[in-house]
């Protein structure tokens, strides 16, 4: 199966193209300019380095979130407009598991996986990997403020922390918190590609964006009683 995964979750992403699980080609998204400028050009610089046509495209992966308005909605869309006009399948994977897959490998406790939120606050999940290889979800993503993300370590044992969020925060952990490395942080196409291949199809047409949290323009709306 060929698959193209997109992952635009943050202002930058990744693009990658895969034939099962083996990456054929994976392009890391320029970080000093948007995914809007940068993705399509990624697209069609991986599909004319492996030959592979659009048409041969059997499923698209995307990281639907939670993360970055913006990114979000140009990897959704992008991964709309592919499928449908291609005929391609569609896997919408969320940011949490597609961080925790990817670090599997190298971590033997729990992961509590943090995405910035703004405003002093994270939505954050803890997951692990059972023995027989599978990412469960041992507490669902909730909005909490920062604070409360650290008190992750007291909670769980051999607990790591990892995600986007760390980007902001990490200089401000406490000196008890165990930190992934660097690298890990992000959730990759190349591995969105892989879990994407255990996962049931998705609906096109009714694909979303996960969000962190409403819109400043839907808060407004939610405060003023829907007027």
């Amino acid at each position: 199966m060929k698959i193209l995964a997109l992952e635009t979750t943050e202002k930058f992403g990744s693009v990658a193209l895969l034939n099962d699980t083996h990456v054929l080609a994976e392009i890391i998204l320029p970080k000093d300019r948007r995914s809007s400028q940068t993705l399509h050009p990624a697209m069609h610089s991986l599909f004319e380095t492996t030959q592979i046509a659009p048409a041969d495209i059997d499923l698209v992966a995307i990281v639907a979130g939670p993360g970055s308005f913006t990114g979000l909605r140009v990897g959704v869309t992008a991964a709309k407009v592919f499928a449908y006009s291609t005929g391609a399948k569609v896997v919408a994977l969320d940011t949490f598991e597609t961080i925790a897959f990817g670090s599997a490998d190298t971590v033997c406790g729990s992961l509590s996986v943090g995405v910035d939120a703004q405003r002093g606050e994270v939505v954050a999940a803890v997951l692990r990997r059972t023995d027989d290889g599978h990412i469960e979800t041992v507490k669902e993503p909730e909005l909490i403020p920062v604070a409360d993300w650290w008190k992750h370590a007291e909670q769980y044992n051999d607990i790591e922390f990892t995600g986007p969020a760390l980007e902001r925060w990490s200089a401000k952990a406490p000196s008890h918190i165990a930190l992934a490395p660097e690298c890990d942080w992000f959730p990759r196409a190349s591995v969105a590609g892989k879990l994407a291949l255990s996962r049931e199809y998705d609906d096109v047409l009714r694909l979303q964006p996960i969000y962190s949290r409403p819109s400043a323009a839907e808060e407004r709306k939610q405060k003023s009683g829907g007027r």
